[in-house]
């Protein structure tokens, strides 16, 4: 009972605007003065969060992601997509998730991909007919990708509070994303004809000219251009697994390669651009690493108090089927997803689920990934959808419109997707099996 008037104190105060650190510091306070508890290893506990090795990864993964994404790798990766999928029926708005997915292998993130996507691919689609609310939505379901292909941060975040490695994290997720992909991909081809009117210009009347540089590219050249860019995930990744260097080293690696493309090769990268990415990187780091402390002194909470395994029985007693046990997981990590942010979701639920599902042999590297993907259907449905947000403001159409044309990629799209990782543990397992 008292888990729920902490957490349902929570909830009350960040939707009435308080900052998210402060919510859970007050929810972590209230629960321990209702049980008498102490609370004098609050202070130690919030350093010593922050005290790990693998977190070093995350503010470096970051920059690098920034680095790439102002290099002028991404107009090559949309160039590319666009003439993989040229003679291909709906391809242009397919190109939407193949590059999201290339775009992710560089940056890990969501919001970034989502950015770019809107920014650098929009024009081109809104100018030859496709509809400003249908790109918008595709952008928004497709930008979690980001989340799952690796290196992604998220995987730097779940590992801290599950001890599951990162390499295996990142590897995991392959399998899933390209599931996601194909089921995008076939979803585009059945609806795209309700959302493309060739000869009408989405663009507007005052819309800048928009240069497509694709037209009269062969494959060939489109694959040479963005050939730097297929080499970042290969040297990262291909560096952690042959054991050359840690998940950590590569965020540096990843920064290096970030700076010598788009400063030596690309020259597209400006001194004040270079300031202006570590500076981006920082500020966003800060804010992760204000919101941590406090996160980890309430899961702390919780689980000295005995919360997971309370919720362990009241999960069992509903049900002892692991197929229904496995679905409640899904439903509460999806219904969390729509309401919190994804640092939030890894770093408390991870504590308090986490055992549930190793009560019904789900192993961590599993419960990453079901996280992952739920945290991906957050992402684009509201109340708190920053890619469904951005992507619609950036796209300039309002959040509203783009629920008609979302839900069949929410629908028939990440949700079975989540179902599949929850119930088939190979999906998740099999690859870092392959690499142990």
């Amino acid at each position: 009972m008292t888990f729920l008037i902490a957490s349902g104190v929570i909830l009350l105060l960040i939707f009435l605007g308080m900052s998210i650190p402060y919510t859970f510091m007050a929810g972590s306070t209230l629960f321990c003065i209702i049980e008498g508890a102490k609370m004098n290893w609050f202070p130690s506990t919030g350093y010593y969060s922050m005290e790990s090795y693998s977190m070093l990864a995350m503010p470096l993964f970051i920059a690098a992601g920034s680095l790439l994404e102002r290099s002028g790798i991404a107009s090559r990766l949309v160039d590319l997509g666009e003439i993989m999928l040229r003679k291909v029926k709906g391809g242009l708005a397919a190109t939407i998730p193949v590059v999201s997915a290339f775009f992710g292998a560089l940056s890990g993130s969501g919001l970034a991909t989502a950015s770019t996507m809107c920014t650098m691919l929009g024009p081109r689609l809104f100018e030859k007919g496709w509809d400003r609310r249908y790109v918008a939505a595709f952008v928004a379901a497709s930008a979690p990708l980001g989340f799952l292909i690796p290196p992604n941060v998220n995987a730097v975040v779940y590992s801290m509070v599950s001890e599951c490695s990162i390499a295996s994290l990142f590897i995991a997720t392959v399998i899933p994303a390209i599931l996601l992909l194909a089921f995008y991909l076939i979803i585009n081809r059945i609806v795209y004809t309700k959302w493309y009117h060739p000869g009408v210009n989405y663009n507007g009347e005052n819309a800048e000219a928009v240069i497509d540089t694709s037209e009269a590219m062969t494959l060939w050249q489109a694959v040479k251009r963005s050939l730097l860019a297929f080499l970042m995930p290969v040297i990262i990744l291909g560096g952690i697994y042959s054991g050359v260097f840690t998940a950590t080293e590569a965020g540096a690696i990843s920064c290096f390669y970030g700076l010598l493309i788009g400063c030596f090769v690309y020259k597209s990268l400006k001194a004040k651009d270079v300031f202006a990415v570590f500076r981006d990187s920082a500020y966003s780091v800060a804010t992760m690493m204000m919101i941590f402390p406090f996160t980890f002194i309430f899961s702390r909470v919780m689980v000295t108090n005995g919360v997971p395994q309370i919720i362990t029985e009241f999960i069992t007693s509903i049900s002892t089927n692991p197929y229904v046990i496995t679905l409640l997981l899904a439903v509460i990590l999806i219904i969390a997803g729509c309401f919190l942010d994804a640092n939030i979701l890894l770093l408390v639920f991870t504590p308090l689920l986490l055992p549930t599902a190793a009560s019904i042999g789900i192993s961590s590297l599993q419960f990453g990934v079901i996280v992952f993907m739920a945290v991906g259907i957050g992402a684009a449905t509201p109340p708190m959808a920053m890619c469904l947000f951005l992507s619609a403001r950036l796209c300039r159409v309002s959040v509203n419109e783009t629920v008609r044309p979302l839900l069949p990629f929410l629908l028939f799209g990440a949700l079975p997707v989540l179902l599949l990782v929850s119930y088939v543990p190979a999906l998740s397992e099999w690859l870092p099996s392959l690499l142990n």
